[in-house]
């Protein structure tokens, strides 16, 4: 067991050399339970694979970088459901016992995968947008690295104190793992820029999220199966957070996702598109769910968004898959739509709210959307809704809140 300090092995950390061979070379020269150590520097890399049983320490004023050249990247041989081949910046599979620490920096460079000068008006159409709207769009994107920090079929993972920086698409990826670990964790993704979830565990089990915060144009936490739709995703616990999202701040379920045992406490939601959402699909299940001493304000933000300033939406509309068993205790929302609970012969049940506080605020881009409801990706598009802002409102078999008040 030794501590090994990168520039001692040849690496420069100028900030203007690419690194990628020495720093991976220096990687592979590692023994079981060494730690290598980042001191003050910039080290700019392209794709780099991690062994099992080694610590990462990245010191303060160090910085790893990633390329801003796709180039730089490889493919990491494993295929995603939905993102196809899977080029990451630092990943690992089939490995055990990784700790990447801080107090240093990961910057992801997300900037030069995308184009902000191309953006999609969504639903708005041609209408004449005020800079501020305009400032909301999605931006546009080019080829990129799909999973900035991938771990695939890995246990007993760990990220500690560090601070990540603008990513180009889901951030800390988790698939089909055991025993993660993300605590002290600052991040910090461009907000216009979609698919840059925070952390997302995929058919993974025991997950801690502790002490962070996600600023993130997609979800801060996302908990689904899409890189193995036979997984499970179960036994997380976030705690003790501060997220910001363009998307849905918490997010648990897509399409036949497997979900459950989830435990939410003492978490601050600032102006997320979505706070909570809950979805799904055909085969899908999400349960035992509960959302303790939330407290949450939603915006609805311009463009091509899922989520339009509600508190909390549990959907399982259109749908053989199963929402049940979720709570919420100690909550306070501050929404521009109201909570929607959508399901298809009774498949949303056992839904509990206990000292709950819903109050409705009427934001600048509301007009845009009245009378829509947003059920994506359940229903792919936005759906008329019978309703006016803060009127009782039924959709289908479903009860929905507004201003706290079972209608």
């Amino acid at each position: 067991m030794s501590i090994i300090n990168i520039k001692e092995r040849g690496v420069k950390g100028d900030g203007a050399s690419l690194e990628t061979e020495a720093i991976q070379k220096v990687i592979d020269s590692l023994n079981d339970g060494d730690t290598l150590v980042f001191p003050a520097g910039y080290y700019v890399t392209g794709t780099l694979a991690l062994r099992s049983n080694i610590t990462i320490k990245i010191e303060r004023h160090a910085e790893i970088v990633g390329s801003r050249n796709i180039e730089h990247y490889r493919e990491n041989g494993f295929y995603h459901n939905e993102m196809k081949k899977t080029i990451s910046l630092i990943y690992a599979l089939d490995c055990e016992n990784i700790t990447i620490e801080g107090p240093g920096k990961i910057q992801l460079s997300g900037d030069a995968f995308s184009d902000y000068d191309l953006y999609k008006p969504g639903y708005l159409g041609d209408i004449e947008l005020t800079k501020e709207e305009a400032e909301q769009m999605v931006v546009g994107i080019t080829k990129r690295p799909t999973q900035p920090i991938f771990f695939n079929n890995c246990k007993n993972i760990k990220f500690d104190g560090l601070k990540i920086f603008n990513s180009p698409c889901w951030t800390l990826v988790f698939s089909n793992c055991e025993n993660v670990t993300v605590q002290n964790i600052y991040m910090d993704n461009p907000n216009r820029l979609p698919n840059n979830d925070g952390v997302h565990c995929s058919a993974s089990k025991n997950i801690k999220v502790t002490n962070c915060t996600f600023l993130c144009g997609d979800d801060c936490f996302a908990g689904t199966c899409i890189t193995n739709w036979d997984g499970v995703c179960e036994n997380i616990e976030i705690s003790d957070c501060l997220m910001s999202s363009r998307s849905a701040a918490i997010r648990f379920g897509h399409l036949s996702s497997k979900v459950r045992n989830i435990s939410v406490k003492n978490v601050k939601i600032i102006r997320s598109n979505r706070a909570i959402a809950l979805f799904s699909g055909d085969d899908g299940l999400v349960e035992n769910a509960h959302f303790e001493d939330i407290e949450a304000d939603t915006k609805i933000y311009a463009g091509w968004w899922w989520g339009k300033g509600e508190p909390i939406v549990i959907c399982a509309k259109d749908a053989t898959g199963q929402v049940k068993n979720v709570s919420f205790k100690n909550c306070k929302f501050v929404h521009e739509n109201p909570a929607l609970f959508v399901g298809t012969n009774n498949n949303v049940s056992d839904i509990r709210l206990d000292n709950c506080i819903f109050k409705a605020e009427k934001g600048s881009t509301l007009e845009y959307y009245r009378g829509k409801m947003d059920l994506q990706p359940n229903v792919p598009d936005l759906t008329e809704a019978p309703f006016e802002f803060g009127d009782d409102i039924y959709v289908d078999d479903a009860k929905v809140l507004v201003d706290g008040e079972e209608i």
